[in-house]
C-alpha cells in the first residue's frame, strides 16, 4: 500500500472513487457543496488556494486536511487551523458486533438529527453518498451511526462515528467503528480515521480497537472573502 497518499486523502477521494462527486478548477477540486465541504489540491501553495477561489462562491466555508499552507492566503479568511491526528488499523483487535442496519437516503433526516446532538464532526444532506452508512436503532429511533468518507485507492475513512447522548457508554461507538472497519478490510483496504487531538477519549478508545498514530496533519476551515 501506498501509504503516501494518505498525506492528502482528500485530493485522491476526489481523483478515484470520488471523482463523479467533485466540482473541479484547472489544478484543485472539491466536492458538491451539499455532500462535503472538503476541497483539495496536489500542493497546498499560493497557485493552489488562488485557484481554488474559482470553484468556491463569496463567504462559502470549505475544509482541508493537509500538511501546511503557504504564508499568503489572500482572499481567504481562516476560521480554524488544528491539528489532526491520523490514525490507521492494519490489524483490527476486536471483534464487537452490535446488533446494526443499513441507512439509506430515507434515514438522513434522522442522522442529521442525531449529528446535530453528538457533533462529531460535518454530516451533510447527501453526505451519505460518499459510502457505506450503519446504525443502531433503539426505542424507535436512530441512536448511534458510523460510516465511510474519503475513499482512496487501497484505503477508506471511517467517519460519523456518533451516539446519542441518551444512550452512551452501551459500547455502541467501538462496535460501530469494528465493524465499519471490517467491512474496509474485507474489499483489501487499510481503514483509517481522523479525531480532534484533544479528544483523548476517542484516541483511548481507537488504540484499543487496534487503530495506530500514522501522522499528525492539520484540518483547516477557510472562507472565501472575495469575488476575484
Amino acid at each position: 500500500m501506498n501509504f503516501k497518499l494518505l498525506d492528502n486523502p482528500g485530493w485522491y477521494a476526489l481523483n478515484s472513487y470520488h471523482r463523479h462527486l467533485a466540482i473541479r478548477g484547472d489544478i484543485t477540486a472539491r466536492y458538491q457543496p451539499d455532500i462535503l465541504m472538503g476541497a483539495a489540491m496536489p500542493e497546498y501553495n499560493q497557485a493552489g488556494f488562488n485557484d481554488l477561489k474559482s470553484i468556491v462562491e463569496p463567504d462559502e466555508v470549505v475544509g482541508l486536511i493537509c500538511e501546511s499552507l503557504p504564508e499568503d492566503l489572500s482572499g481567504w479568511e481562516v476560521l480554524m487551523a488544528n491539528p489532526l491526528p491520523q490514525l490507521v488499523c492494519e490489524e483490527l483487535k476486536s471483534n464487537a458486533r452490535v446488533d446494526a442496519v443499513e441507512l439509506t437516503m430515507d434515514d438522513v433526516p434522522e442522522m442529521l438529527e442525531l449529528i446535530a446532538l453528538a457533533q462529531p464532526g460535518p454530516f451533510l444532506s447527501r453526505t451519505i453518498e460518499v459510502g457505506r452508512y450503519i446504525g443502531v436503532r433503539q426505542d424507535g429511533r436512530l441512536v448511534a451511526m458510523g460510516g465511510e468518507r474519503l475513499h482512496l485507492p487501497g484505503f477508506c475513512e471511517i467517519s460519523a462515528v456518533c451516539s446519542h447522548p441518551d444512550y452512551r457508554g452501551r459500547g455502541y461507538g467501538g462496535a460501530l467503528t469494528a465493524m465499519v472497519a471490517r467491512n474496509i478490510m474485507a474489499r483489501n483496504e487499510i481503514p483509517f480515521l481522523h479525531h480532534e487531538a484533544t479528544n483523548h477519549a476517542a484516541n483511548c478508545l481507537y488504540n484499543r480497537l487496534g487503530f495506530k498514530k500514522r501522522k499528525e496533519l492539520s484540518v483547516v476551515i477557510l472562507k472565501k472573502t472575495t469575488s476575484d
